[in-house]
C-alpha cells in the first residue's frame, strides 16, 4: 500500500512559465470532521482498485533563504504490482527566470528507497528514507521531493496528521486550478511523527473521484515544494522510456555512476 507521499509537488500549459495569481485566497469552508473523513475514505477506495496512474506534472521549489524558485515540468506516475508500489516523478524541462532548458531528472520511490537519477551526468543515487515502509506513506512527507497522496488508509492518515478543511492557495501552481469540484485539505503533522521534524503543513487538492490534483508543502525552514497534476490533453502521451525510467535498479549500469547505501 502506498502509505505516504513521494516527498520532496501547477492551469498553465505544460512547460509554460509560472504566473502567480494576484487574487486572495478562496474562503475556507466550515470545518467538518465528517466531510474531511469522506474525502479521505474516497481517496482510500479509489486507490484500492488502482493499478497505474500517470499525469503531466508541474513541480516547483522555492528557497526561502535566497528567494529563488525553479519550475520543472514532466510526469508523475504511480504503479502497483501486487503489494509493491512504485512512484515516479519524471522531470523533462526546467524553467528559471522564464528561460526553458532540457534537464532530465527522475525521483523514483519504491518502499523505503528513493532513487535520484541525473540523466545528463549519468548518475544514479539510491537512498534509504526509512528503516520500514513509511517512506511510501504520508509519514515521509518532509523527506522527499514531492508528496503523492495515493493509497494510504484514512485511519493511517489521521494517526499521523491533523486533517482539516483547507483553502486553495492564492499563489503558486495550485492557484491556477479552475475546478470548483476540487477539495482542499490541510495536513498538519502530529508531534512525534517523522514529518513533524521537517514540515509545517501541506495542502492537498483532491478531485471528486479521490485522486490528487496537486499538493503544496510548506517546510519549517520556509521552503516550499509543490506539484500540480494535470489531465492529459489530446495528442499528449507519456515518454516512450517511461517503463525503463520507473525501474532504475534494472537499467544497465555501464557508463553510469551508481551510489547505493551500505547495509
Amino acid at each position: 500500500m502506498f502509505s505516504t507521499m513521494l516527498l520532496m509537488f501547477f492551469g498553465m500549459p505544460l512547460g509554460g512559465p509560472l504566473e502567480e495569481s494576484p487574487h486572495a485566497s478562496k474562503p475556507t469552508p466550515p470545518s467538518s470532521e465528517a466531510s474531511v473523513r469522506d474525502v479521505l475514505d474516497q481517496a482510500e477506495r479509489v486507490a484500492a482498485s488502482l493499478e497505474s496512474w500517470t499525469r503531466p506534472a508541474l513541480y516547483r521549489t522555492e528557497n526561502d533563504l535566497t528567494g529563488d524558485s525553479v519550475l520543472r515540468t514532466g510526469w508523475i506516475s504511480w504503479r502497483r504490482t501486487q503489494d509493491n508500489v512504485t512512484v515516479g516523478l519524471l522531470l523533462e524541462w526546467e524553467v528559471v527566470d522564464r528561460a526553458r532548458r532540457k534537464k532530465v531528472k527522475d525521483f523514483i520511490l519504491k518502499g523505503p528507497f528513493l532513487w535520484e537519477v541525473e540523466h545528463e551526468g549519468k548518475l544514479r543515487i539510491k537512498r534509504r528514507l526509512s528503516t520500514d515502509d513509511s517512506a511510501t506513506t504520508l509519514g515521509a512527507l518532509g523527506r522527499g521531493p514531492l508528496p503523492l497522496p495515493i493509497g494510504m488508509s484514512a485511519d493511517a492518515v489521521l494517526a499521523k496528521f491533523t486533517v482539516t478543511e483547507g483553502a486553495q492557495p492564492d499563489i503558486g501552481v495550485l492557484a491556477k486550478i479552475q475546478d470548483e469540484r476540487v477539495r482542499y485539505l490541510r495536513f498538519t503533522p502530529k508531534d512525534g511523527t517523522p514529518a513533524a521534524d521537517e514540515m509545517d503543513h501541506a495542502v492537498v487538492a483532491y478531485m471528486a473521484d479521490g485522486l490528487p490534483r496537486g499538493v503544496r508543502v510548506e517546510r519549517l525552514n520556509g521552503d516550499v515544494r509543490e506539484g500540480r497534476f494535470d489531465p492529459l490533453r489530446e495528442g499528449q502521451s507519456p515518454p516512450l522510456d517511461l517503463n525503463q525510467r520507473m525501474n532504475p535498479e534494472t537499467v544497465p549500469r555501464e557508463g553510469w555512476t551508481v551510489q547505493e547505501p551500505v547495509d
